[in-house]
């Protein structure tokens, strides 16, 4: 990979976890895990595509289809594998529990 190639990799995959955080949602310290969930699944597609020479979706140096393909599995990983993020709830309003309903 050149160096023009891997700022590209930066960019794109830095769009692509602010991206999904814009429509996952959640805290500043969420986005960082994103964005730096995108970089490492991004670049481990792309080597992924290198190691079995697989040569479709390229831009340039860069294997740009399998780098996509495994940032997106890697964030909706990271989105489902990390705790709930609660910075969206106030502490005091929380739903009381259902009650089964009982005889009358």
């Amino acid at each position: 990979m050149t160096l023009p190639g891997a700022l590209l990799a930066f960019l794109i995959a830095t769009a692509c976890g602010l991206a999904f955080h814009l429509i996952r949602g959640g805290s500043l310290y969420r986005m960082a895990q994103f964005v730096f969930a995108a970089w490492v699944c991004f670049f481990a597609g792309h080597w992924l595509a290198e190691a079995f020479a697989w040569r479709f979706g390229r831009l340039g140096s860069l294997n740009l289809l399998p780098a996509l393909v495994a940032t997106v599995l890697g964030l909706l990983a990271v989105s489902f594998l990390v705790r709930p993020d609660t910075s969206r709830q106030s502490p005091g309003k929380r739903t009381p529990p259902t009650q089964p309903p009982g005889p009358d």
